[in-house]
């Protein structure tokens, strides 16, 4: 790198950083009720207990992905033939047999070699 790249680098660092860190995208949320929560001990009382955050809306994440797919292949005029379609059952017999079986050539233990 170049001086001169070096130093607007560092200018650029010293422009955006900050002295005092404040505002409110900065505040600690939970320290401050943590902090409350001790000096409502502090003084003899028992801290009030928030209600439980009411769950939003849960998705399920599988079919989630199969509507995302579903649609992408909709956008390329594709029938959707793929992965939630049964194989060919004459395929998957083919692909279940087994090889055939070739005559070893090794010796059996105790057996002289030929």
């Amino acid at each position: 790198m170049e001086d001169d790249e070096i130093d607007q680098a560092v200018a650029l660092i010293e422009a955006m950083t900050r002295d005092h860190l404040t505002g409110p995208e900065l505040t600690n949320h939970y320290t401050d009720a943590l902090r409350a929560v001790i000096e409502t001990k502090q003084e003899g009382h028992h801290p009030e207990t928030p209600a439980p955050a009411r769950p939003g809306h849960l998705v399920n994440l599988m079919t989630a992905l199969e509507e995302s797919v579903d649609k992408a292949r909709a956008a390329r005029g594709e029938d959707g033939a793929g992965i939630h379609q049964e194989p060919d059952p004459a395929a998957k017999a083919t692909a279940l047999k087994a090889p055939k079986a070739r005559p070893s050539t090794k010796a059996s233990p105790g057996q002289p070699r030929r």
